[in-house]
């Protein structure tokens, strides 16, 4: 059996019947995240593996994550609550399907990237903020762009620009990492 097709088993049994919108969402990024594989030549055996996991701990119980996560980690998702549902998704790839580091860093660094980050982390980040059922303006803009330029950076970086521009009217946290990633990918696209 493919790594895929046991996360996706992993992932029906979890959210069928009980989360039919949430399934939607992990169905719709493994749509895109497919598609961008194959435009990229990226794994796509990989790419589903990290879609159908990316949002595996979405609503978790999380008052066991500090026996999961190291201290800097606990910390951070204590000021950033966001991230508790993709670290503790990695580590759950990591419990029950396999050791990939490009596939658990795809599922960890899903919400906004990091610096450096792998085609398949671009791949399974921006697949997350353009799958066909997100229905935020920003995140059909950003699908458009993407589908019609088929230019990667570009809409991770769209993604962003957005993100942030939503957090700043919103009065909320940027992360300094988001920053960081804005800013690397603002110069991979020349602006």
């Amino acid at each position: 059996m493919q790594s895929s097709d046991l996360a996706l088993k992993l992932v029906k049994e979890k959210y069928q019947g009980g989360n039919q919108k949430r399934l939607n969402h992990i169905l719709g990024v493994a749509k895109m995240a497919s598609y961008l594989a194959k435009l990229y030549g990226v794994d796509i055996n990989k790419a589903l593996t990290a879609a159908y996991m990316h949002d595996y701990c979405k609503y978790d119980d999380f008052s066991d994550a500090d026996k999961i996560l190291t201290k800097e980690e606990y910390a951070e998702c204590k000021e950033y609550p966001f991230l508790f549902h993709a670290y503790l998704s990695a580590y759950k790839y990591k419990e029950l399907i396999g050791s990939d580091l490009d596939i658990f860093n795809a599922i960890y660094n899903h919400v906004f990237g990091r610096c450096g980050m792998s085609l398949l982390e671009a791949i399974i980040m921006v697949s997350d903020f353009t799958e066909e059922n997100r229905e935020y303006d920003s995140c059909i803009e950003c699908r458009k762009l993407l589908l019609e330029t088929k230019d990667l950076n570009l809409g991770v970086y769209k993604s962003l620009e957005l993100t942030i521009a939503h957090l700043k009217k919103e009065n909320l946290s940027i992360h300094p990492r988001q920053l960081e990633v804005f800013n690397e990918y603002k110069r991979k696209v020349n602006l």
